[in-house]
């Protein structure tokens, strides 16, 4: 015998296993989840703990009370599924799907496990991420919609052929394990439920590729959605950098305007004060134009005392132009006297240089006649001098004459025009 089984994980794991005509059921997850799915279907719960445990989960067992009748059966098993539909369907909303096909060891099940992944940090929800979601959640609902009609062929095959052969049936909740408790079948259901396997495998296997499509179809929206963050992200930088450049400015600009409007009140402020000096001048000008009506008189000696300031200072510049020329040709003069003087000085400068050569001269010349009467008086007693006294008498400018330093010549003083 083979059963399909359909989980759901999510935050708070809820699993629900179909198996076939009796209607057994494997509820797993929390306990206030177990005790509301017994509540609702009208099923009495048992702890068996001590049967076996997988992780931390408890393994319950729930059995139908004696006097429910077949119809009753069936609309305890369509609640039991519709409460599961309701828990996974539930938490779709907030949750992407993700869906795995697992066999089990015995190789009599199928497993078909639906992920619930967690909210993310973030809490934006894109409109393709809604769509996503409500794709999933009609695929899960063309699931539940196929197994119920598959559980009603069931159901009526099993009231048609059975009848009342099977008097008391036992539904179990107990959390699938590979070796798991689960009660064999009669050989007329097996029969039954054998024919239909085929078709709900193929139905399995359909609802599988449609949710890896819908899986891939999310990775997919959810890349483009993650690119498209990072751009806004990038962009909402930029624009945040923008804006602080932009209140700098506007602080700057705030600035330069506070300053202009502090000088524009300083320029108010003197240009009042400069409109009350000039009311006061024309106050003052007014009290001049009417004493000056008084006094024409005075005004036309004013006006004949101007013209002849005005005469005397034509004069006065006149004369200053007379002064002026007269200065120049007096400063003229000067310089000529003083460069007369220069080259009188340098003339007699050169004339006592001649007078000192003259004189030092004379002196030579003396002294050379005292030389020649000696030597002729030595040459009388010393013949064999003679010719050298001789040929001394007969060059006497080999003598080098030392001449005298002469005097600085005067500086040349130019008087200069003020």
């Amino acid at each position: 015998m083979e059963r399909k089984k359909i989980e759901s994980k999510g935050d708070d794991e809820n699993k629900v296993t179909e198996g076939g005509k009796h209607g057994m059921y494997w509820l797993e997850g929390s306990e206030e989840q177990k005790q509301e799915t017994g509540r609702s279907s009208g099923l009495g719960m048992t702890n068996l703990s001590g049967l076996g445990k997988e992780g931390s989960v408890d393994i319950l067992r729930l059995t139908l009370q004696s006097e429910l009748t077949g119809d009753e059966l069936e609309r305890i098993a369509q609640q039991a599924g519709r409460k599961t539909y309701a828990m996974v369907s539930g938490r779709s909303a907030g949750h992407s799907l993700a869906s795995e096909l697992v066999e089990s060891n015995d190789g009599h099940e199928e497993i078909i496990k639906v992920y619930l992944k967690g909210r993310s940090g973030d809490k934006m929800i894109h409109e393709k991420n809604i769509n996503q979601l409500k794709s999933e959640v009609q695929y899960i609902q063309e699931a539940r919609n196929c197994l119920q009609k598959l559980r009603e062929d069931i159901s009526s095959k099993l009231d048609r052929d059975l009848g009342d052969s099977l008097p008391q049936q036992e539904i179990q909740v107990v959390l699938e394990k590979p070796n798991g408790f689960n009660q064999s079948l009669p050989p007329e259901v097996d029969t039954c439920i054998n024919g239909d396997v085929e078709s709900l495998r193929k139905t399995v296997q359909d609802l599988l590729v449609k949710l890896q499509e819908a899986e891939q179809q999310r990775q997919s929206d959810r890349a483009g959605f993650e690119v498209t963050l990072s751009q806004y992200q990038r962009e909402a930088e930029q624009s945040h950098a923008a804006l602080q450049r932009a209140e700098d400015r506007v602080e700057q600009k705030e600035a330069e305007v506070g300053e202009l409007q502090r000088r524009l009140l300083g320029m108010e402020t003197e240009h009042q004060a400069l409109l009350t000096k000039v009311k006061e001048g024309e106050t003052a000008l007014e009290e001049l134009r009417s004493k000056n009506g008084d006094c024409q008189v005075e005004q036309e000696k004013a006006a004949s005392l101007e013209k002849e300031v005005a005469g005397l200072r034509e004069k006065i510049h006149h004369l200053d132009d007379m002064l002026k020329s007269q200065q120049r040709k007096v400063r003229q003069m000067i310089e000529q006297l003083q460069n007369s003087k220069a080259v009188i000085q340098s003339k007699d400068t050169a004339i006592q240089e001649l007078k000192e050569k003259i004189a030092y001269l004379e002196a030579e010349n003396l002294e050379m006649h005292d030389r020649m009467e000696h030597l002729i008086e030595k040459q009388i007693s010393y013949g064999n001098f003679s010719t050298q006294n001789r040929a001394k008498t007969e060059n006497p400018s080999s003598v080098r004459i030392a001449k005298p330093p002469s005097p600085k010549p005067m500086p040349l003083i130019r008087v200069v025009e003020t």
